[in-house]
């Protein structure tokens, strides 16, 4: 079979195609270069360019000439590249804009479209037309059995035909599909930018839904912008043309022969570096940026009257309850505040690991639940059902919250251990209490849900992947309590998940409020239980489910250096975009790091099978982290104070284009993830019988030497801040032995000044 391309002449004739030959299938593709011309945002008219040297055509008052250079690349099979010239010969048009179509005939519905972190599936799920922040707030509308629903996003639907994005909405310059009749898939990439700025990644389908339109063009004109839950007019234009203006637009398609979905999200990691640039640079080390931050949480979020850390540094929040406003904010999971305390014991000084203790004791004293799950939100005195705007009604419990504690307190009691300091007895009774709890939902409803009664445990809103964080944390407590129950629990679970999620090519619903849309944290919690369930039970069937969510996780990394405008927050400090993790498909922007975790699971997935990619995604979120940190030496302007981290980092315009690369506004998880990653990430990694080492932290490690089974390394810190980096030796044969956790306690640490450089052995 072959790969057929017809490039589209003007009008289109059967004696017109000019056939570009690949492995991969007959694909019904016509391609063709456009020419648009708008009235401000919206298009006005368009006209198909000829390709012949002599051709030109006439559109909007100029004479228009298009080349095409096509050439296939011989490292991707089935993958052409593909130059067009655009040029103004004579004439002058105004507000117009060019473009490459790519035209499938024999669409369907069912295809799949996918735009990384924007579109997933067309987008083509159940809509409630809300306002943000979103959630299901009348008991009538619960049910267990909820489909995926998202707000007013773009959509591929039998009623909304045009999906409008731009190069900064997405994680990679990047969109395609899969066709499960044909059972072959396409993806397009594109360059960021053009002269003109950032590209247009339209795709429009017909009324009767039988042919679809992929379009790149330059520069982005869409009509409307997508604002959190709203479409917005667009500010979007065109460009002004004269005799001697051309643009050239360079696209890399790549058609391959698909068996299953799975082949969408493998194709899509091979090549997604492969047109835009990422560049590694070395701000600020791992400890550095720790003791920042640590420092920060002391100062600006401790909470003395009740004895524990604040998710927000604000003295006040929106919440009001029974009159009294809620002041000093606590939350358990999701945003950090049942994880930052294990970093503070880990490796905090006396002051910090008092605090943390106490906070603990907050927890472990007051926020158990009579359904054995811990209530999510409270002032230190009083604890409530969960709530972002306000505490929400019918005692609604983000199940996720309780699940990820349960993680982390046995992650606390292991460290603890370790320290020579059991956790008290009543401690550990109440997380089996909570794991009992855990397994009693998914004995009873099939599933962990999304939202359950804190009071009950009775699932009240359900069908998402929020809680996939659940297999993990029952492996876990399975093993810390040798309970069989707990493990058979997250092995069903976990097939469940595969077979419902990871097969369907969609995880959703993880935050609080996006209803349920498709988000990067559903995504890498359902890594980390397959990875965990791997490494618990030695059984390969989590190595394929690790490999295949590892793939669609990557979907939500950036993956290259994002051009900021130069003006901006991140343009004006160098930002490098590369491992940023956008968050879901309505809050259309990028993090620091993934919410909330080091990501370690991605090199204890790599230990045991060797994939590349998860070392390279760990590499870039890990290393990326620091920058986004404000300091004396780099304050991220005015609103941020040293050791604040935003979660904002926006490649879109959906809080404004004057907000690209901006909008820094206060603190937010991100620190917490930064300090998990100083004890959860090793600043070195070396397995010296095969010389290989990878450095994550922001230092230059180059090899000296490599004899009798001594392998010596220059250690270089070029930044101005002194490093005390962790070191991870082992042979390469210890790779087959599960990391375990807090792995790095008592780990070497190699002290390299800053600007300096030292050589060390490794054995």
């Amino acid at each position: 079979m072959r790969t057929t391309l017809s490039i589209e002449k003007e009008p289109a004739e059967p004696d017109s195609a000019r056939e570009l030959t690949s492995f991969g299938g007959k694909f019904a593709c016509t391609i063709h270069p456009t020419v648009r011309q708008y009235d401000g945002n919206r298009l006005r008219e368009e006209k198909l360019l000829p390709f012949a040297e002599s051709a030109r055509a006439t559109f909007a008052g100029a004479e228009w000439h298009c080349a095409l250079r096509a050439q296939p690349v011989s490292s991707r099979d089935g993958t052409f590249d593909l130059e067009l010239t655009f040029a103004v010969k004579s004439g002058f048009a105004d507000s117009v804009g060019v473009g490459v179509g790519f035209t499938f005939g024999d669409w369907s519905i069912q295809n799949y479209v996918l735009l990384p972190a924007a579109v997933y599936g067309g987008n083509n799920f159940d809509v409630l037309p809300l306002k943000y922040p979103p959630l299901w707030r009348q008991r009538e509308q619960y049910r267990l059995d909820m489909p995926v629903t998202i707000t007013d996003l773009p959509r591929l639907s039998d009623t909304s035909h045009l999906i409008e994005q731009t190069t900064g909405d997405v994680a990679a310059p990047c969109f395609g599909f899969y066709s499960p009749s044909r059972r072959q898939g396409v993806l397009i990439q594109t360059p960021q930018q053009t002269s003109f700025g950032n590209s247009g990644l339209f795709v429009e389908t017909t009324p009767d839904s039988r042919q679809a339109h992929f379009l790149v063009t330059a520069p982005a004109v869409r009509q409307y912008r997508q604002d959190m839950c709203r479409r917005l007019p667009s500010n979007d234009r065109a460009v002004r043309w004269e005799a001697g203006d051309r643009i050239t637009l360079k696209l890399r398609a790549s058609f391959f022969a698909a068996p299953e979905l799975q082949t969408l999200f493998d194709r899509f990691c091979e090549l997604r570096k492969d047109l835009n640039v990422c560049e590694r640079q070395e701000t600020l080390p791992f400890s550095a940026a720790y003791r920042i931050v640590e420092e920060k949480y002391q100062r600006d979020n401790w909470e003395e009257r009740a004895g524990y850390f604040k998710v927000s540094p604000l003295t006040r929040s929106t919440f009001e309850i029974a009159d009294r406003p809620l002041c000093f904010l606590y939350q358990l999971g999701w945003v950090g505040g049942g994880q930052v305390t294990l970093p503070m014991l880990f490796q905090g000084d006396d002051r910090a690991r008092q605090r943390a203790w106490r906070n603990l004791e907050m927890i472990f004293d007051k926020t158990q639940a009579p359904s054995g799950l811990f209530y999510g939100i409270g002032d230190g005195e009083k604890f409530y059902s969960d709530g972002f705007d306000r505490p929400w009604p019918h005692n609604l419990h983000m199940t996720r919250k309780s699940a990820e504690w349960l993680l982390f307190a046995i992650k606390h009691f292991d460290l603890l251990r370790k320290q020579g300091r059991p956790a008290p007895t009543d401690w550990e009774r109440r997380i089996r209490r909570l794991a009992d709890a855990l397994a009693r939902i998914w004995e009873n409803f099939g599933q962990f849900g999304q939202f359950t009664d804190i009071e009950t445990g009775d699932i009240l809103i359900g069908g998402s992947a929020s809680c996939a964080i659940t297999p993990a944390a029952l492996a876990r407590a399975a093993v810390w309590y040798k309970e069989p129950k707990c493990l058979a629990v997250a092995q069903a679970s976990a097939q469940k998940y595969y077979e419902y999620f990871v097969r369907s090519g969609i995880t959703n619903g993880g935050p609080s409020e996006i209803l349920s849309a498709p988000d990067s944290e559903s995504s890498f919690a359902m890594l980390e239980s397959f990875v965990t369930l791997l490494e618990v039970t030695g059984d390969q069937c989590w190595r394929k489910a690790s490999a295949d969510m590892l793939r669609q996780f990557a979907t939500w990394v950036v993956s290259y250096d994002y051009r900021f405008p130069s003006g901006s927050l991140f343009g004006q400090s160098g930002v490098h975009a590369t491992g940023a993790v956008w968050a879901n498909i309505q809050n259309k922007h990028a993090a620091p790091g993934i919410c909330t975790s080091s990501g370690d699971s991605l090199l204890r997935l790599w230990r045991v099978t060797g994939d590349a990619l998860a070392l390279d995604l760990l590499r870039d979120i890990a290393h990326g982290l620091p920058q986004y940190l404000s300091h004396d030496g780099q304050p991220l302007g005015p609103k941020m104070k040293p050791g604040w981290m935003c979660e904002r980092v926006n490649l879109s315009d959906w809080e404004g284009a004057e907000n690209v690369g901006g909008n820094l506004f206060g603190s937010c998880f991100p620190e917490v993830s930064l300090m998990l990653t100083d004890i959860e990430v090793p600043g070195l990694y070396v397995q010296p019988d095969k010389g290989f080492f990878c450095a994550f932290d922001h230092i230059v490690v180059e090899e000296v030497s490599h004899e009798n089974g001594v392998l010596k390394l220059r250690l270089t810190n070029p930044t101005e801040f002194d490093a005390d980096v962790k070191v991870l030796c082992e042979s390469s044969s210890a790779c087959q032995r599960p990391l375990g956790l807090n792995a790095l306690f008592g780990a070497r640490t190699i002290h390299v000044a800053a600007d300096r450089s030292v050589v060390e052995g490794f054995a």
